[in-house]
């Protein structure tokens, strides 16, 4: 059996389960909307458990136990250990079936969490990488939340929301690392004259902007909030703009990243301006925005990268990938318009379920290339390097 069998290709890389879980998570959040009565004792706290801790804490495990090699320098995680992570995460998706006392909600709601940074803490501090010790605070973080929304716990009305505004900060460090140095290194063969203007002082100011609001927003204070994130999102859309995303056209691989980008600016502003105006502007379109745009496509972008053929110093967004970014970049658009469309119209948020399910199917279709053979290295560039430490 694949999970008894340690040589199994799938376990040679940690985003291999990973990523594959996070799909598989994904392409059943919105069930709830579709399936007749709902899923479980509360639909709505499992979708918005599934897609934040189910898909989002999967496809961040798998992101950063992929990368841990390249800032540490010594090997990846074991494959008895990534059986483990799957295992436990495999164990979090049953609170949402069954009804189980608070005692042992917590520990099957946070296990893969608590496992995950404790790897990271373990490698990080044998290798002295201090730089690195946020990730063990966000894998913390997501396991707190996690269990506090199972358990129904205090205060598990904020979860959701603090939980949306971290990946959001999440994104805003990892893509905002991403996407630019993916778009200077193609520049770089493409047009040398042309520079990414990328400035650490406007990626400063966009990043404690967002925490800063995502604080505010939990204390209470909606004006200062709205403020925070109205400003938070104008400079993320000002880093976008220095990144020559329509030049970046002419590479698809690079374009999933620029329109998976996107989303954050658009997200960031909405929540702000729903904070500030919320008579005029749905925060649950603002929500989605963040959820589905920001956090679905930079997940489907970024891992999407693993699945990708290379030839030479370039790689090939194939059919089935391309449909799946399509369809769940255009199921966020339907949801997150879906409170300002006119009457008569089909369902909008059954339309955008289903083409969001139509999307990560579409996804899990093309991750199967990605799940064979000898892993690439590295995993989410097109250059061909050596092995993996």
């Amino acid at each position: 059996m694949i999970i008894i069998n340690q040589k199994h290709p799938l376990w040679l890389a940690a985003y291999r389960p990973l990523f594959l879980c996070a799909g598989a998570s994904a392409l059943l959040a919105p069930a709830v909307w579709l399936w007749p009565g709902g899923l479980g004792a509360d639909p709505l706290r499992w979708h918005l458990h599934e897609l934040l801790f189910g898909m989002g804490g999967a496809a961040v495990g798998g992101y950063l136990l992929t990368a841990l090699p390249a800032w540490t320098g010594a090997g990846g995680v074991s494959p008895r250990t990534l059986q483990a992570l799957t295992l436990l995460w495999l164990i979090a998706r049953l609170p949402g079936a069954l009804v189980l006392p608070v005692w042992l909600l917590v520990p099957l709601g946070s296990g893969y969490f608590a496992v995950l940074a404790l790897v990271l803490a373990q490698e990080l501090l044998a290798a002295r990488v201090w730089s690195r010790l946020w990730s063990v605070a966000a894998a913390v973080l997501l396991g707190l939340g996690s269990a506090v929304l199972q358990a129904d716990l205090p205060p598990d009305l904020l979860v959701p929301g603090a939980t949306v505004h971290l990946f959001a900060i999440l994104i805003g460090g990892i893509g905002g690392r991403a996407v630019p140095a993916f778009t200077r290194s193609w520049l770089r063969k493409e047009d040398p004259l042309r520079q990414v203007r990328d400035r650490r002082m406007l990626s400063l100011l966009a990043q404690a902007a967002t925490v800063l609001g995502a604080g505010l927003a939990l204390a209470g204070p909606e004006g200062p909030a709205g403020l925070c994130l109205l400003a938070a999102g104008v400079l993320q859309g000002l880093r976008l703009a220095g990144w020559h995303p329509l030049f970046a056209r002419r590479y698809p691989a690079l374009v999933l990243m620029h329109l998976a980008w996107v989303w954050l600016p658009i997200g960031l502003i909405l929540m702000g301006a729903a904070l500030l105006w919320p008579g005029l502007l749905s925060p649950t379109a603002a929500l989605h925005a963040l959820t589905m745009g920001a956090m679905g496509l930079t997940i489907l972008a970024i891992s999407g990268r693993a699945a990708m053929v290379r030839r030479g110093d370039r790689l090939q967004v194939g059919r089935g990938l391309a449909l799946a970014f399509a369809l769940v970049w255009l199921a966020t658009a339907v949801r997150v318009l879906a409170p300002y469309l006119p009457g008569g119209w089909p369902d909008p948020i059954k339309a955008a379920a289903a083409l969001w399910m139509g999307g990560w199917a579409a996804y899990l279709g093309a991750l199967g290339t990605a799940l064979k053979g000898k892993p690439p290295w590295p995993v989410f560039s097109a250059r061909s390097g050596s092995d993996p430490p």
